[in-house]
């Protein structure tokens, strides 16, 4: 019989497979898995549904614009009945829905050459810098020039609270940063996003020689091209390395929970709401991912302290592996 300190949940970021490995006594964590060779049963991940409900500008005085009245394709679009109030005082934010519908609302006017530029007066910037900033987003995501975050959700000063860094990764500087704009900054939505054709993880993908600390960030994408090749059998070059793009995206989420506390602590009370998703550099969409397929399984496993170093034990049908030493 398991203890809770004993066994490993490993999991495909695909959302198709999930191994619980039981192991020694917990010393430690780590994101890489290492996959039965037996073929396992599908599970489609759950994906959060886009907000239905069009919400104002969160600005911190006075009533803001309306929202754009186009969707993505740029069909014209009625506006919600149920349109939230404007912020009355500087304090106020939308919740993680009507943020996340305005940061799908500002994409759609960005990639189709739309952009509305709120929040990015003279005012606005006195108004930020005499009162703080109150941000309604975290957003995790590259350091690629090509990948400007306000512009690509169409937003201004004191909207987003932007952590950058090569390939995403979330090692222990990305962490407390996030941690930061969530906890004392108080966004309730945080956004990892990758994009496509991100250097990073092509060098990982291709196994490149890296040099200095760059290989410190590719060996953090290194867990989510692996499994990219095993999801992906017979897959290589810049194919393989636009399926890593995804799994790392997960990656990232998973290296976020498993590092803070804090975090973990919000998502399962419902105060935070984490969501992946991919920017395409060539049309400037963003895919929205919704939460980890497999987010209630890992809160329950990093909780119990049962996430830890991984053996090479064979899985079982049920997905279960006893130690050697049991």
């Amino acid at each position: 019989m398991l203890r809770r300190d004993r066994f490993d949940r490993l999991f495909s970021c695909s959302g198709r497979v999930l191994w619980v490995v039981a192991v020694g006594t917990c010393m430690g964590v780590t994101a890489e898995a290492n996959p039965p060779t037996s073929n396992e049963g599908a599970r489609k991940p759950v994906l959060t549904e886009p907000a239905k409900e069009r919400a104002s500008e969160p600005k911190p005085v006075a009533a803001p614009k309306g929202g754009d009245s186009r969707s993505a394709d740029g069909k014209p679009m009625a506006a919600s009945k149920n349109k939230s109030a404007p912020p009355a005082t500087p304090d106020a934010r939308p919740n993680a829905d009507a943020a996340l519908a305005l940061l799908r609302e500002g994409n759609a006017r960005w990639a189709g050459g739309r952009s509305e530029h709120p929040n990015s007066s003279e005012s606005r910037r006195e108004l930020t810098a005499s009162e703080g900033q109150r941000p309604f987003v975290t957003v995790l995501t590259c350091a690629d020039s090509r990948v400007p975050v306000e512009r690509v959700f169409d937003r201004g000063v004191g909207d987003v609270f932007s952590v950058r860094v090569a390939g995403n990764v979330a090692g222990v500087s990305e962490v407390g940063t996030i941690e930061y704009g969530v906890e004392h900054l108080g966004t309730p939505l945080l956004v990892v996003m990758g994009h496509t054709k991100c250097g990073a993880v092509a060098a990982a993908a291709s196994h490149a020689e890296t040099h200095g600390s760059v290989g410190d960030v590719v060996r953090r994408i290194a867990p989510a091209v692996e499994r990219a090749e095993r999801v992906n059998p017979g897959v290589d070059g810049a194919a393989l390395a636009s399926a890593a793009v995804k799994e790392n995206v997960w990656q990232s989420v998973f290296d976020l929970l498993k590092g803070s506390d804090e975090l973990r602590r919000r998502v399962a009370s419902g105060e935070l709401q984490v969501v992946g998703a991919v920017y395409d550099l060539s049309t400037g969409r963003v895919d929205f991912l919704g939460e980890h397929p497999w987010q209630s399984e890992l809160l329950t496993a990093l909780r119990d302290g049962a996430v830890v170093e991984p053996t090479r034990a064979g899985v079982d049908s049920a997905g279960v592996v006893e130690h050697p030493d049991h």
